[in-house]
């Protein structure tokens, strides 16, 4: 998960790499445990990526978090 790991990080100038980001051909959505047992169905938390394939996120909420941490904040 990203938060509340992400801000730790930025607070801390902790570089972090994501290995996923969109589901796809790699198929990092599923668990390690797939690779001697085959899942027949999208697992209800993903276990890398963020996007579908359309693009629309997996957890809007995440995106809102992650997007509150990283965007610059704008002055009123």
């Amino acid at each position: 998960t990203f938060e509340p790991h992400l801000d730790i990080m930025r607070q801390n100038n902790v570089f972090a790499y994501n290995w996923g980001l969109v589901s796809g051909r790699t198929q990092t959505i599923y668990p390690w445990s797939t690779t001697t047992t085959p899942a027949t169905e999208e697992p209800a938390i993903w276990f890398h990526d963020i996007f579908r394939a359309d693009g629309t996120p997996f957890n809007a909420s995440e995106i809102s978090y992650i997007q509150s941490i990283l965007l610059p904040k704008t002055k009123v």
